[in-house]
């Protein structure tokens, strides 16, 4: 299985919202892939991060992980070069509006 088929697994397994998959290859070299999705609140938000880094484990990832935000933050943001994922409480994502930015990527969207 490959990375991004394991994050968006993960993701899905927390119940996170409107999970998106742009591919960014058209716009950077430095990653393939990047996430967004929505959580109801902080501690499915946590829940999220932390079943992505179990399910990375499990699978036998060596790779470089780094976490930006803590777990009172309501935008976390997992880099794992090839593929960065932003977990947004539901109201800061509106905020930030990524997804307007990457509306002229291809993207794959997951909704549970």
């Amino acid at each position: 299985m490959e990375i991004l088929d394991i994050v968006v697994h993960a993701i899905c397994e927390k119940k996170a919202q409107d999970v998106r998959v742009y591919d960014v290859t058209s716009l950077t070299p430095f990653m393939d892939s990047m996430i967004v999705c929505s959580t109801t609140n902080i501690r499915q938000n946590n829940a999220t991060a932390q079943n992505i880094k179990d399910r990375l484990r499990e699978a036998g990832y060596l790779g470089d992980m780094h976490i930006e935000g803590d777990s009172g933050s309501k935008w976390l943001l997992i880099d794992l070069k090839e593929v960065v994922v932003h977990l947004f409480v539901n109201e800061e994502r509106q905020v930030y509006n990524l997804d307007r930015l990457y509306s002229d990527v291809p993207v794959k969207t997951y909704d549970l």
